[in-house]
């Protein structure tokens, strides 16, 4: 039970950071279009969003993939597809262009594959401490 409890708030964790990341480059891509503000509704379109991207990824993620550029385009193609179609439900192609979301996404799985690298190099480093302890 600790283990899941411990994941599910690793997961929640994940997910706002994700969509805070979101929301700042989501700002940047704006304040290069000259608007004024961000609506209020992005904010949990964002959040609902990443929570989907989040659950496929880790999905993808428990899948043994034999090549890791195989398993790096799917993730792609995942998250490229979503927000595609999430561009469609919420009516973001009145304010942004195709390849811009496109951007934003290659953006934001560059941003939250170095946060996911310096988590397991900050992992290995524990586990290192330990074993020194042990020994």
């Amino acid at each position: 039970a600790f283990k899941e409890e411990r994941l599910m708030k690793k997961a929640i964790l994940n997910i706002f950071a994700m969509t805070g990341m979101t929301l700042t480059v989501l700002s940047l891509v704006a304040l290069c279009y000259h608007a004024s503000f961000l609506c209020l509704d992005t904010v949990f379109q964002a959040l609902g969003l990443n929570a989907v991207i989040y659950a496929g990824i880790s999905l993808l993620n428990s899948i043994e993939f034999r090549y890791y550029l195989v398993e790096i385009a799917l993730k792609l193609l995942y998250s490229i597809s979503l927000v595609l179609v999430s561009g469609i439900i919420f009516g973001w192609y009145s304010s942004l262009s195709t390849p811009v979301l496109c951007f934003i996404v290659l953006v934001m799985l560059v941003l939250c594959g170095y946060l996911d690298m310096l988590s397991i190099k900050n992992e290995i480093r524990e586990i290192n401490d330990l074993i020194g302890e042990n020994h």
